[in-house]
């Protein structure tokens, strides 16, 4: 792959790709991970977190535990309540209050998820008016404790078993409910950062987009309320092809403008490349595909992309979580971690690369310092020939990080916390302002480059 880059020919102000993040109740990390995490990869603009209803309010008693005990199932002899995902969800000794706290105060804004007792309502156990009743009271307390909550995300892939299964004819009528306590919500507090509501979270991407996902939009078209709310379109993509997630977000576009609703954002909020395996390659796998998926969808307006997950259990999630608890406060980042915070340190500015690089590399710049990242989603070597125009002076300090099987994977690798250097030298600028490099970067594996000018 020859790539030529012209540094000072600015194209845009870079996207902050790595700024939309993913929290989870199933494995919650320690209090102090959300701040390290953001001293990493960057503050959030959005971090998507969780309550989980039937943790909060127990449909049994009538009562709210506002603090509760993170993944601790108090229904296990309970015949009538469906069983979701609680055989995946661990139990880690973390208060709920503590855990909104702790991804709420590095972020600018927060993305809650509610979900539980959707099959409940679809089986008539519980009505509809006492959903949205529960839904009122649990976004009032803890918005009213948490202001940057904003993004209320009704329900997460219900069309699957483990989270419900249940139809979009079941579902409209849990975003109905959702929305107006929503709107009853702002009306009645008229926050500073009013609730906005969208849906559905749905899973298989494109693949679902001309049956449950149109089906989901035809109803939003159809509904009479006046007042209906849809602030945000959401959906999650696990696509081994990067480029799945675009086609997907240019077919939605058209067919929004078609049914005449709003061209609000659309959040990819759970966005990987890989399955969830039990095969350790597949974190670097994703790592390399996730980057060139969200240098893709860089390109893609009004549209957001959520890796999934900043921080999840390594005995189901090594594919996808970004660090590793090493204990006493300590985290090693895993290669997502390293593919994020390689977008964390592009330069302000994104440059022109001359060829077509496939999406699989970016260049950004600013006064200072050019930066690149050139990742390599494939299962061949890829040769790599870099010419870089617009340098001045005889020489320049270039840094290069490699990420692959063995260097700078705390997963398949030698032990390591830090995605440290593997390069540092000054290199020869000849007299027309132009620096050469050529390297090879391994199967799946990817690369960031900083030049000091």
């Amino acid at each position: 792959m020859k790539l030529t880059v012209n540094s000072n020919n600015i194209l845009r102000k870079w996207p902050r790709m790595e700024a939309y993040q993913n929290s989870t109740l199933r494995y919650t990390p320690p209090k102090d991970f959300p701040a390290f995490c953001a001293t990493k990869i960057g503050a959030p603009k959005i971090i998507r977190t969780w309550v989980t209803l039937d943790e909060v309010w127990d449909y049994r008693t009538d009562t709210y535990n506002w603090d509760y005990d993170i993944g601790v199932n108090n229904y296990v002899e309970d015949k009538n309540h469906y069983m979701y995902d609680w055989h995946i969800t661990v139990p880690l000794g973390q208060k709920f209050i503590e855990y909104l706290h702790s991804y709420c105060e590095p972020t600018e804004e927060v993305m809650f998820n509610i979900r539980r007792f959707e099959r409940e309502v679809a089986d008539g156990l519980m009505t509809i008016e006492k959903y949205e009743e529960v839904v009122y009271n649990v976004i009032e307390y803890y918005k009213n404790i948490e202001p940057k909550i904003c993004y209320i995300e009704c329900s997460n892939e219900v069309e699957l078993t483990s989270f419900g299964g249940i139809t979009i004819d079941e579902y409209y009528p849990l975003y109905q409910a959702t929305y107006r306590a929503c709107r009853r919500l702002n009306a009645k507090y008229n926050y500073d950062i009013p609730l906005k509501v969208g849906g559905f979270g749905m899973s298989g991407g494109v693949a679902r987009l001309n049956n449950i996902w149109y089906q989901f939009l035809q109803k939003l078209a159809s509904d009479t309320d006046p007042d209906k709310m849809i602030d945000f379109y959401s959906m999650h993509s696990y696509a081994p092809t990067y480029w799945r997630v675009f086609e997907f977000a240019v077919k939605h576009k058209n067919i929004v403008k078609r049914l005449g609703l709003p061209d609000v954002p659309l959040f990819v909020d759970e966005f990987g490349t890989n399955r969830t395996t039990g095969v350790l390659e597949d974190s670097l796998k994703n790592a390399s595909g996730n980057l060139a998926g969200m240098i893709l969808a860089s390109q893609l307006e009004n549209t957001y992309i959520f890796p999934w997950c900043t921080f999840h259990n390594p005995k189901l999630q090594m594919s996808f979580t970004q660090f590793l608890d090493l204990g006493d406060g300590k985290y090693a980042s895993t290669p997502n971690g390293n593919a994020m915070m390689a977008l964390h340190w592009l330069a302000e500015n994104e440059v022109e690369i001359w060829e077509y690089a496939e999406s699989k590399a970016v260049a950004c710049a600013d006064d200072e310092k050019v930066t690149m990242i050139v990742t390599n989603p494939t299962d061949e070597p890829l040769e790599v020939d870099i010419t870089i125009n617009g340098l001045t002076g005889y020489k320049a300090k270039v840094t290069r990080y490699l990420c692959d099987a063995n260097i700078n994977n705390c997963v398949t690798g030698e032990p390591c916390e830090e995605y440290a250097p593997t390069f540092e030298s000054w290199m020869r600028v000849d007299g027309s302002g132009a620096l050469n490099m050529k390297f090879t970067i391994g199967a799946r594996a990817f690369i960031f480059i900083r030049v000091d000018r």
